[in-house]
């Protein structure tokens, strides 16, 4: 740029000089006629001046250019009419015809990518001659009407808009203003409006392109016969029996049989709301349920009659889709948001599987949407569901499935159907849930992530600002539209798509994962087999065998015991105390308890303590806290606090001096009374005595299970926390507008960081005197094994971190894979490393199924391809019309569609050579 603007001026001077003649100022035209040349065209190549003969000859074939002529002081705009041009339809150029007929009183007006243009226009009136609709049509003019035309577009400007909406997702309203503006930007000369007749027209447009795409012009029956989902760009990549698997897929062994699994994603977008600004009566659909929308009639007809049930509350997390689902906030709405079925694996809408929901994401409409998606893959065997509340809508998924019409009915029984939450929404869920529902331990799935919905949305929602002011019909056509170009975009980009891994929203990126995750599937397999083997060489030959065996069990039978489940429950600060109590108990049955206070015993003395330090560390985050801008109440209250902790110090410290009496020569009686700030007073529990000072060994071993057990409760407290505040983040982002309610929300937010930063404190201090007491109490460093040091900013992130990892490839904090402390240590340790070896067979073997899927995905393109090549031939002859040149025209463009879907085949072919 710096380059360039060196050069600005001169870039000035060429654009100033283009308003003038420059040096075309002869004054004869190079064709020698006594015409002045004075015309040039704004869109044909160079700056000639030619005159009005000139002009008309060399735009016999140019009809819609932009004309401008020298007045003698300026170029000022002109017309290709005004200057006497005629378009004469169905003769050659410069033929006229023997009873020409001018086109709507020689009004007619042509919609083209430079401008809006009147024109003169005369269509054939020979005896011979057809309709004046296919007139225009043969000329490439789309006509607004059929009867009586005088509004067309060329093909060139419907096309250039439907290609520029699916690329900027801009609108017909802001495609016609920009015409608008091409023809006059200055308001003194606006064209007649036509924005009426270009939505008309664009609508046809799209839906005659999407027949001829999909071979309905080639039918026998036309467009009648069209099928529902006929008229969607399937995956190439996805199973479809007949097209794309192997003759032998349906006997394949059982552990081949995932290979052929279909994977499907079903979620919701909202932000793909309709207004109630019309019906289908006064503006019915052109799609009937041909693409990816359903039927609309009998869908509404089956929500009419079965719409009203209330739906059962979530048991698992607050899922606000399951709980609010009756109560989404529907005013003005026709529908508050549209559902979908998804391929999983490559993000392809499926057809049949797009629906509007009514009042939030009820299970009735997904319902729907799920086994109408379903009935193109009725023949499959495998099918794996990613859902983000699959585990409460697989519930009775079956059971509502009876209210269903018969042809809706999937035989579930016969197959085997796994139901899985998407990896990114799993940490919101119940403990349970995140190791039944887990992408990563489930058997079969690769690495699947099950969140294709999510990225397809990035897409589709700048959309939504226009189709939501759309009628029934228009919005459902056009959406129908933008997710078959959504599709086909993956289908030509799907070669560099199908070997990497990529999580990008963009399509062009995407169109590029089944070569990237090829690529970055390889390694990735050998380096987490390796992993397992140097796990399984540390274990003990018996111990590996028996957890072999459970986890194959789990496989094999979810119903079994969950292997990724600990056995093992963390012991709490609460237990402790009651353990410690019941000792005491029994030792003063048997008289051998020796308590120098009638109310503290020395396990009291010590529980009571690390209360009293842990409100220590509260008060201090609570000055910090209205330290700055402190109401005199605020001020009041907290000083109440710290003066009644400071009495209970004061009393605490003169029982300790009973059962440790060194604390005399650390602290002196005025020491609690002098301490200006309360949190600042030095308990000098058992772990802060010098070892040169005597302490009773009883109180050690006290202080040692009571801290253990404050520390497990710290990093247990510190992971709902973190749980809690991802679900207020979720919350904040869905449903929180406003400034108002975003500041409470962020308030809340921050109170969550708080609690965090103030339980990171706390299980440092409990694991500081852990360090202190270990040597004193001859303690071994197993326990560190379990209680690490904790990095406030490393450590305590949620279990799914938006750091460009995977939970295949990341490093998981390792608060999440503490396993709790027990009595017996040893046992909790090797439970511990029964779910980490799970966890690690896991990874190996996502990564080995995910290399097989990939490799048998790139040969079912490849065999979609032909399969869709041989389709194409065998139409080229299938309809017989009523003219040779409609039946040249359909066999060529037959033989068009079949030839690229081989050069497609074999491009891909040379891409993954050597891959």
């Amino acid at each position: 740029l710096r380059v360039w603007h060196s050069d600005a001026e001169l870039f000035l001077e060429e654009f100033i000089r283009l308003e003038g003649r420059g040096s075309d100022t002869q004054d004869t035209c190079f064709c020698g006629g006594d015409e002045s040349p004075l015309y040039r065209c704004r869109d044909c190549h160079g700056t000639e001046l030619v005159c009005r003969q000139c002009v008309l000859h060399t735009h016999q074939w140019q009809l819609f250019h932009r004309i401008e002529y020298w007045n003698g002081s300026f170029f000022q705009r002109t017309s290709l009419k005004s200057l006497g041009l005629r378009i004469q339809l169905r003769h050659r150029v410069g033929i006229r015809c023997n009873n020409p007929i001018p086109a709507s009183n020689d009004d007619f007006v042509v919609i083209d990518v430079n401008g809006v243009h009147a024109v003169g226009l005369d269509f054939c009136g020979c005896e011979v001659a057809q309709p004046h609709v296919t007139q225009l049509l043969q000329v490439r003019l789309f006509p607004a009407t059929t009867v009586r035309p005088k509004t067309a577009a060329t093909f060139r400007a419907l096309e250039y808009f439907q290609i520029l909406s699916f690329e900027s997702k801009s609108s017909a309203l802001e495609f016609y203003h920009t015409i608008v503006r091409l023809t006059d930007n200055t308001g003194i000369h606006i064209p007649k409006d036509r924005y009426e007749s270009l939505l008309r027209m664009m609508r046809e447009w799209r839906f005659l392109k999407q027949m001829k795409q999909f071979g309905q012009g080639h039918h026998p029956e036309s467009m009648t016969a069209t099928q529902p989902g006929a008229c969607a760009v399937l995956c190439p990549a996805c199973p479809h029996p007949g097209k794309n698997l192997p003759d032998e897929w349906v006997n394949a062994p059982p552990e081949s049989k995932f290979l052929y699994a279909l994977f499907v994603a079903i979620d919701a977008n909202f932000r793909l709301a309709w207004r109630n600004v019309s019906s289908d009566t006064v503006d019915p659909g052109l799609n009937h349920g041909y693409a990816f929308f359903v039927e609309e009639t009998a869908f509404k007809s089956f929500l009419n009659s079965h719409g009203r049930i209330i739906q059962e509350k979530s048991t698992c997390s607050s899922h606000s889709a399951v709980n609010m689902a009756d109560t989404k906030a529907s005013r003005g709405l026709a529908a508050t948001g549209a559902g979908t079925i998804d391929c999983a694996r490559h993000n392809f809408k499926r057809p049949n599987s797009v629906g509007d929901l009514q009042k939030g994401e009820r299970y009735i409409n997904m319902d729907y949407m799920f086994f109408s998606s379903m009935l193109s893959a009725s023949t499959l065997q495998v099918i794996n569901i990613s859902y983000d509340i699959a585990c409460q809508w697989s519930k009775k998924l079956w059971t509502r499935m009876s209210a269903f019409p018969q042809q809706y009915h999937l035989d579930h029984n016969s197959k085997t159907i796994t139901f899985l939450v998407p990896k990114f929404h799993l940490p919101a869920h119940i403990l349970s849930c995140q190791t039944t529902y887990s992408f990563n331990f489930i058997k079969g799935v690769g690495r699947t992530d099950g969140e294709a919905p999510e990225r397809g949305w990035a897409d589709i929602n700048p959309v939504a600002t226009s189709t939501r002011e759309m009628g029934p019909g228009s919005r459902r056509d056009t959406l129908d539209d933008h997710f078959n170009d959504w599709n086909w975009k993956k289908v030509c980009l799907m070669g560099m798509s199908c070997s990497c891994n990529c999580r990008s929203s963009n399509s062009l990126n995407l169109g590029k994962i089944l070569t990237r995750k090829v690529t970055a599937a390889l390694p990735e397999r050998l380096e987490r087999t390796r992993d397992l083997n140097e796990f399984e060489a540390a274990l003990d030959p018996t111990q590996l065998a028996s957890c072999k065996r459970d986890i194959e069990a789990w496989e094999s039978d979810r119903s079994q015991p969950n292997p990724f489940e600990l056995k093992v429950t963390t012991v709490t600060q609460a237990s402790v105390r009651l353990a410690l109590s019941k000792a005491e108990s029994d030792e003063m049955e048997r008289g051998t308890m020796v308590s120098l206070h009638d109310d503290v015993s020395p396990s009291m003395l010590i529980s009571s303590g690390l209360e009293l330090e842990d409100q220590q560390r509260r008060l201090e985050f609570e000055g910090h806290k209205i330290r700055q801008h402190s109401t005199d109440s605020q001020q009041a209250t907290l000083l109440q606090r710290i003066n009644s902790l400071r009495r209970r110090i004061d009393t605490w410290s003169r029982v300790q001096l009973l059962y440790m009496p060194c604390v005399s020569r650390l602290r002196s009686s005025d020491d609690i009374a002098t301490e200006l700030k309360v949190h600042n007073i030095n308990l000098l529990l058992p772990s802060a005595i010098p070892t040169s000072l005597p302490c009773e060994h009883r109180l050690l071993e006290f202080e040692w299970v009571l801290r253990e057990a404050q520390a497990n409760d710290a990093i247990n407290d510190i992971r709902s926390v973190l749980n809690l505040k991802y679900h207020l983040y979720k919350h904040k982002d869905a449903f929180i507008r406003g400034q108002r309610a975003n500041t409470r929300a962020t308030g809340v937010i921050n109170n969550a960081d708080n609690r965090i930063d103030a339980l990171a404190a706390k299980y440092n201090a409990a694991r500081d005197a852990l360090i202190k007491l270990a040597p004193r109490l001859q303690k071994d460093d197993e326990w560190q094994l379990t209680l690490k040091p904790l990095d406030r900013t490393k450590d305590a992130v949620p279990l799914t971190q938006d750091d460009g990892t995977t939970v295949g490839q990341q490093r998981v904090s390792w608060i999440w894979k503490t396993p709790g402390v027990s009595n017996n240590a040893d046992h909790g340790l090797q439970d511990s490393l029964r779910v980490e070896w799970c966890k690690a067979r896991a990874r190996a073997h996502r990564w080995e199924e995910e290399v097989q899927l990939l490799n048998e995905e790139r040969r079912r393109v490849l065999a979609f391809f032909e399969w869709q090549a041989l389709w194409w031939e065998a139409q080229s002859s299938r309809r017989a019309f009523g003219s040779p040149e409609a039946a040249e025209g359909a066999a060529a463009y037959a033989h068009r569609q079949a030839s690229l879907r081989r050069r497609l085949a074999s491009h891909f072919k040379r891409m993954w050579e050597g891959i």
